[in-house]
């Protein structure tokens, strides 16, 4: 009988070894409680009603301001994709969805394009791309209009809670432009009990440059550990001049939240928020740094209360 478990056990750690590593990512995270598995706990624990206000693109504008932030102006709200005034557009903006993540169409120039994530719209080093290069993404305005109608029948990621009750719209707003000029920078400030823990630097150049995310904490010291690869232009990662206005925003918005990470932008028009994120890359394992220790620290910091 010994034998027999022995074999069975021996044989156990073989197959746990040989598994793949995002298995074994996250028995790691599971084991320390790191960020990632809070996220998945979150997921599936969490029904604070407040959560779907947030995470709802349109009521979350209204949320920020009573908290005096900003976001991008609305030009139009609908749920009824074909009255979408296509002529009254402004020449650039954005039309998305409410209640999901990269259904997002841009107007370039009163042209209509496919943009989900904008990875294609720029070249590796921060400039746009040409027209010739996105033209297959482009969109006449029945396409459009199919689209929105599309993604409004749809709910997204069901394990996501928050996303299920949000009443589906499509809306259209300003599009930000980085405030001195240059490519456009996405500051993810993840705040904890209403205090910013860390900062990463994200945007388009940063992805199709395949860079991983650094992170900074709330004084703009680097954690050094989620510095893996080259950097981009050093000028990327200098400190923002409004680093201090968001903080203040980003602990407004995530007062009396156990989490959120805040999406803001230093815009032409100020600090403006782009949207609250709930679920970081839906928990997936080994995010959000590649750097687990970093990635255990920040789970230290979260305390849920679920």
């Amino acid at each position: 009988m010994l034998n027999t478990l022995s074999e069975k056990a021996v044989d156990y750690f073989i197959k746990a070894i040989n598994r793949p590593s995002r298995y074994r990512v996250a028995w790691q995270e599971y084991r320390h409680r790191s960020f990632a598995w809070k996220v998945r706990r979150r997921k599936r624990l969490d029904r604070n009603p407040l959560l779907v206000t947030i995470q709802d693109k349109l009521k979350v504008k209204q949320y920020a301001r009573e908290r005096g932030v900003e976001s991008a102006e609305v030009y139009f709200v609908t749920d009824q994709p074909q009255t979408l005034p296509f002529d009254r557009l402004p020449e650039n903006c954005f039309i998305k969805a409410n209640h999901g993540c990269g259904w997002n169409i841009a107007c370039i120039d009163s042209r209509l394009y496919r943009f989900a994530n904008g990875n294609a719209f720029i070249r590796t080093d921060g400039t746009s791309a040409a027209r010739k290069d996105i033209e297959k993404y482009s969109l006449t305005r029945a396409q459009c209009v199919d689209l929105c109608k599309k993604w409004l029948s749809l709910r997204y990621l069901a394990n996501e809670w928050a996303y299920q009750d949000i009443e589906p719209k499509i809306i259209v707003e300003e599009p930000f432009r980085q405030a001195g000029g240059g490519v456009l920078t996405d500051y993810k400030v993840y705040v904890m009990d209403g205090t910013v823990k860390a900062i990463s630097i994200t945007g388009a150049i940063f992805r199709i440059n395949h860079v991983d995310r650094l992170f900074f904490d709330r004084n703009w010291n680097l954690f050094r550990e989620t510095q893996t690869k080259p950097l981009l232009d050093e000028a990327l990662y200098r400190r923002p001049d409004k680093l201090d206005e968001m903080i203040d925003a980003a602990e407004r918005l995530g007062r009396g939240i156990d989490f959120i990470r805040a999406d803001l932008y230093n815009t032409t028009r100020g600090v403006r928020l782009g949207e609250i994120t709930l679920y970081p890359f839906a928990g997936s394992p080994g995010s959000p740094s590649s750097s687990a220790s970093f990635n255990k620290w920040l789970g230290d910091q979260w305390n849920q209360p679920f």
